[in-house]
C-alpha cells in the first residue's frame, strides 16, 4: 500500500520508474493545467483609491472629504480574483470605527483602541476560486475616517481589485461613496446591479476625452468580413496598417492593427468605414484606439508591444483619467514566484535533455512574459504603488524574491543577450551582492535577524550564473562563503544535517531539520560545485561539507526510499520535493566523480531506490504530485514542522521531481 494512494493509483503502476515516460506525463499534466495565458488589461480610474507600494489600499475618507460630520459613513467596495480557494490574512489600519465584509459575511470589526491608536491589526478570511466582494464600512469620528485595508504577504498573495457590479465592465480599482447617513441595500450590494444598492457609487463612470495638446500615436483594430481596400479619411500625419505604410492595397479579412500619428482630434477623425477597437481586450471604459505620448524613433512593430514603456511612457485609453493596466491572474502561468522558478527550470532541464521543443518554448514564453514586461511593472510602481504584475520582483525585499527566478531566467538565457533579462539580472546581483543584510559572520539573513536554510537555494543558484554572465567574479566567492557560513551556523555535528534556521537575536537554531531545508541546501551545494573552478581556495572545504551532508542523508533515508518532513522522524510523512533534491545532489555528485568509489556506489544506489519510492509513493498515474511540505515559516517547536501539511500538485515539488528523473537519467546514460 502507498502512502498517499492505492498502489494502482501510482505512476509505477503503469509506467514503472521509467524516468522519460514519468517526466513527460507530469509535464503534460502542468501545462494542460496551466497553458500560456496572457495577462489580463483592465482600465483604471487615476481619481479613485491609490494603494502605496506594500499594497495598502487608503480608504482617507477624512482627507478626501474634509467636511465630513461626526456619526456620517460611507463605505468602499471592490472584488478580488483568487484563482484557487485559500485561506489568506488581510491587515486594517482603522482611523476610525470600521466593519468589513466579504462575500456577505461579517469578518471584522474594529474595537475601540484600534481606531484610537491607528496601529494594523490582522484578520483572517477564507477566500473563494473566482470573484471575492469586499464592503468595507467606515464611521466618522473625531479622531479620523476611513482605514488602509491591504493583504498580509501581498508580494505572494492576491491583492488588485476589480470594481463590483455589471455597469463598471470589469474595471480596476475600489468603488466608494460620498460621506451620508444613508446605509445601503445589503442585500442589494451583493448583487449584479449598483443601482439595487440605493447608493451613488464613485469615481462615476462618465469621462470625457483627454484634451493634451501636441503629437500623439493612435493604435487601433479593426475587422474586415472580406478581402477589400480601406481608404483612409481624416487628419492623422501618417498611418500604418499591419506595419507597413497605408496604401490602396487589398487587404486580406480577418483581423488587422492600424497604427496613427497626429494630434488627438486629427487621430480621432480617422475613419475608413470600419470599426476601430482597442488592439487588445479591454475590460471596463476603453476608448475606440489607445494613445501614446512619447517622442521616440521606434519602428511600428516596437511601438506595437503593449508591455513596454516607449520613451518612458506607456500605452493609454483616449480618455480623461483612465490609465490602462495589466493583471496577472492565471494561478501559476506569467507570475514570477520562487516555487514556479523551481517548477520551471526542473522542466526546462527535462526539456533539453528529452529533446522537446514544446516543452522548451513553454518555459521561455512564461519566462519571456514576465521580463518584458518588467520595465513597466517598475514604472507602475513607482506611479501608482502597485502593480499588478511581478509583484515579487517589484518588491525585492527577500532573497525569495528574486533569487529562484531569477536563477531560471539566467538558465534560459546565460550570457543575458536580451536586454530586458539582461538588467532584471544586473538588478538582482547588485541587491544580492551590495544590499542583502548579512549577520556579523557576514552569513545573508532576514530582516527579522533570523536565517534559514531555504536561501541558500535563494542565493547560490542565481550567483553561479550571475557570475558567468556578468565576469563578476565577486559572486562565485560569496556562494562560497555563504555556504560555509551557514555550515557554521545550522550544521547539527552530530548528525551531519542541518537545522532549518538560526535566530540571531538568541544566537541558537532551532535543531529541527526539516526535509525541504536541507534539500535546498545540498541541492545548492551541488549547483555550486558543478560550476566552481577546481582551483578555487575554498573548493576542498566545500566539497568536504557536500560529502558530510551526503553521508547524513544516506543514515536517514526509509525502507521505501523516500525521506520524511522531519527527517530524523519517521513518524512524519514521506516528503517529496527533499526526496527528489537527494537524488538530484546525489546523481550528481556519482555523474561527476564527487565521491570516493565506494560512496558512489552507495549514493547511485540510493538515488535509484529514492527515484523508485518517488514513483511508487507520492506520483500519481495522471502525473499528480503528493506529499510536498508547504511553504514554511519557522519555530523552536518540533510540534510545528509535524503539523505542516503537505498539499496536493504543489509548486515546490513538480520541477524539482521531474529534475530528479532527468538526473536519474543523465547518470544512467554516464554509466
Amino acid at each position: 500500500m502507498a502512502a498517499y494512494m492505492d498502489a494502482s493509483k501510482t505512476a509505477a503502476y503503469l509506467y514503472g520508474d521509467d524516468p522519460e515516460k514519468i517526466i513527460r506525463l507530469m509535464a503534460d499534466r502542468f501545462q494542460a493545467n496551466h497553458p500560456a495565458e496572457p495577462f489580463v488589461w483592465r482600465t483604471w480610474d487615476e481619481r479613485g483609491i491609490q494603494a502605496d507600494r506594500a499594497a495598502g489600499y487608503h480608504m482617507n475618507f477624512g482627507e478626501r472629504f474634509p467636511d465630513s460630520r461626526a456619526g456620517q459613513i460611507a463605505f468602499a467596495a471592490a472584488e478580488l480574483y483568487c484563482a484557487a480557494a485559500k485561506n489568506s490574512n488581510f491587515t486594517v489600519q482603522c482611523h476610525g470605527p470600521v466593519k468589513i465584509f466579504l462575500n456577505g459575511e461579517l469578518v471584522f470589526t474594529s474595537a475601540g483602541q484600534q481606531e484610537r491608536e491607528h496601529t494594523p491589526c490582522r484578520f483572517p478570511v477564507s477566500l473563494k476560486q473566482g470573484f471575492n466582494r469586499f464592503l468595507i464600512r467606515c464611521e466618522c469620528t473625531a479622531i479620523g475616517f476611513g482605514c488602509v485595508l491591504a493583504n498580509a504577504m501581498p508580494q505572494w498573495e492576491p491583492c488588485c481589485y476589480v470594481l463590483p457590479f455589471d455597469q463598471r465592465g470589469g474595471e480596476a480599482g475600489w468603488l466608494y461613496t460620498a460621506p451620508g447617513w444613508q446605509e445601503p441595500d445589503m442585500q442589494g450590494v451583493w448583487g449584479a446591479d449598483e443601482v439595487a444598492t440605493g447608493l451613488d457609487w464613485l469615481p462615476e463612470n462618465e469621462t470625457e476625452l483627454r484634451h493634451d495638446t501636441g503629437e500623439y500615436w493612435g493604435w487601433a483594430a479593426f475587422e474586415l468580413a472580406e478581402s477589400r481596400s480601406v481608404c483612409w479619411q481624416g487628419g492623422a500625419a501618417a498611418l500604418w496598417v499591419d506595419g507597413n505604410p497605408a496604401s490602396d492595397e487589398i487587404l486580406s479579412a480577418g483581423r488587422h492593427e492600424l497604427l496613427m500619428r497626429g494630434t488627438l482630434p486629427a487621430l480621432r477623425s480617422v475613419d475608413g468605414g470600419v470599426e476601430l477597437t482597442p488592439p487588445v481586450s479591454v475590460k471596463g471604459r476603453c476608448s475606440r484606439h489607445l494613445v501614446l505620448k512619447a517622442d521616440t524613433d521606434e519602428t511600428p512593430a516596437q511601438l506595437m508591444r503593449l508591455e513596454k514603456l516607449h520613451g518612458g511612457h506607456v500605452w493609454q485609453t483616449d480618455l480623461e483619467g483612465i490609465a490602462l493596466r495589466p493583471f496577472a491572474e492565471a494561478e501559476l502561468f506569467g507570475r514570477w514566484t520562487y516555487p514556479l522558478g523551481v517548477t520551471l527550470y526542473g522542466m526546462l532541464m527535462a526539456s533539453r535533455l528529452l529533446e522537446d521543443g514544446a516543452m522548451e518554448r513553454y518555459v521561455h514564453a512564461h519566462v519571456d512574459q514576465v521580463t518584458g514586461i518588467h520595465q513597466r511593472a517598475e514604472w507602475e510602481t513607482a506611479r501608482w504603488g502597485f502593480s499588478g504584475v511581478n509583484q515579487q520582483l517589484c518588491w525585492l525585499d527577500a532573497l525569495d524574491d528574486c533569487g529562484s527566478f531569477g536563477s531560471l531566467m539566467l538558465t534560459c538565457d546565460p550570457e543575458g543577450t536580451d536586454p530586458d533579462k539582461r538588467a532584471i539580472a544586473s538588478e538582482i546581483g547588485a541587491y544580492m551582492l551590495d544590499e542583502q543584510p548579512r549577520t556579523r559572520e557576514g552569513a545573508f539573513c532576514r530582516r527579522d535577524d533570523t536565517i534559514w536554510a531555504d536561501d541558500m537555494y535563494m542565493s547560490v543558484p542565481f550567483l553561479c550564473r550571475y557570475a558567468a554572465m556578468s565576469g563578476d567574479s565577486r559572486a562565485m566567492d560569496e556562494c562560497a562563503r555563504q555556504l560555509l557560513c551557514y555550515r557554521e551556523l545550522l550544521l547539527m555535528k552530530d548528525k551531519g544535517i542541518m537545522s532549518h534556521m538560526r535566530c540571531m537575536r538568541h544566537d541558537r537554531p532551532n535543531g529541527v531539520p526539516w526535509s525541504r531545508g536541507n534539500g535546498w541546501v545540498l541541492f545548492s551545494l551541488s549547483e555550486l560545485l558543478m560550476r566552481l573552478d577546481a582551483e578555487h581556495p575554498l573548493q576542498a572545504r566545500l566539497m568536504d561539507f557536500f560529502l558530510t551532508l551526503t553521508e547524513g542523508y544516506l543514515r536517514l533515508q526509509d525502507e521505501n526510499g523516500m525521506w520524511h518532513q522531519i527527517l530524523d522522524e519517521k513518524e512524519t510523512y514521506p516528503e517529496a520535493s527533499a526526496t527528489a533534491m537527494f537524488i538530484c545532489a546525489f546523481a550528481r555528485g556519482a555523474r561527476l566523480g564527487w565521491f570516493s568509489e565506494e560512496l558512489a556506489r552507495r549514493a547511485s544506489f540510493s538515488a535509484e531506490r529514492a527515484w523508485d519510492g518517488l514513483c511508487n509513493t507520492v506520483i500519481s498515474r495522471d502525473g499528480d504530485l503528493y506529499g510536498v511540505c508547504q511553504g514554511s515559516g519557522f519555530s523552536f517547536s518540533r510540534a510545528y514542522y509535524r503539523t505542516l501539511g503537505w498539499r496536493f500538485n504543489d509548486a515546490h515539488g513538480i520541477g524539482i521531481v521531474m529534475l530528479a528523473g532527468t538526473e536519474i537519467l543523465l547518470m544512467e546514460n554516464k554509466r
